[in-house]
């Protein structure tokens, strides 16, 4: 599979990885059998079924120690709901 690079933050009061952008950079697995390589095998087929995702290759920009907004909302909804 190719990869894709993600730029965002990196929340450590939860796992979650925010992506804030796609940088452009991209990397070719050089595999014949991804849609997405030069490599690619079967390049003008129509009935490809070569997987065509990209991979993300995360870079981190930012380390927040709290979780993400996600977390937090789904966090106070359960608080309330117990009430």
């Amino acid at each position: 599979m190719c990869w894709e690079e993600s730029c965002g933050n990196q929340h450590r009061g939860c796992p979650h990885f925010v992506i804030l952008y796609y940088s452009g950079e991209k990397w070719d697995c050089g595999s014949p059998t991804c849609g997405l390589s030069a490599a690619h095998i079967h390049k003008n087929s129509r009935s490809c079924s070569c997987p065509r995702t990209y991979h993300e290759r995360r870079r981190v920009l930012n380390l927040i120690q709290e979780p993400c907004d996600a977390c937090k909302e789904a966090a106070l909804a359960a608080r309330v709901r117990r009430r």
